[in-house]
């Protein structure tokens, strides 16, 4: 296991218990009186393409919105969730997306589902070409079950 392997599950290890993220950007806006943000190049809205719905919901559309802040907010169906994220450089292959859901209304999502996910972790690698972003199961990105299409910037 190397560095930063281990330094990712010290994140999701802090973020499972309650701890937060450092938020730097207000220590350089009281220094310097600018603000400046960097985006992680995830940020902006998704739509996961759905190879099978709910009958009941035939124009099911799953969205995940990822802020500037490292905060979340997904859609499917009925169902709303929002929480903090963490998209980080591996050392070895694909940058990890680690997703922690804060709430969730446990609602019917598109696949029909009914789940409360709250205080769930999900961890998946991403690959990212233009407008497309797979998550993976692998730092390798041989085992990619997700496509996500961009849909806002």
């Amino acid at each position: 296991m190397d560095f930063m392997n281990i330094s990712l599950i010290g994140i999701l290890t802090s973020l499972a218990m309650g701890g937060t993220l450092p938020d730097d950007s207000k220590t350089q806006q009281q220094v310097a009186q600018v603000s400046t943000h960097i985006l992680p190049n995830i940020a902006g809205q998704w739509q996961l393409r759905l190879d099978k719905t709910d009958a009941a919901q035939p124009n099911c559309q799953e969205r995940y919105n990822f802020g500037r802040d490292q905060q979340f907010i997904g859609s499917s169906g009925q169902e709303f969730t929002y929480g903090k994220y963490l998209y980080a450089d591996t050392g070895d292959g694909l940058p990890a997306l680690a997703i922690q859901t804060q709430y969730d209304n446990n609602a019917t999502d598109c696949s029909g589902n009914r789940v409360d996910q709250t205080g769930d972790i999900l961890v998946a690698y991403v690959k990212q070409q233009g407008e497309q972003m797979q998550w993976c199961k692998d730092s390798k990105g041989t085992r990619c079950d997700m496509t996500l299409q961009r849909v806002l910037p």
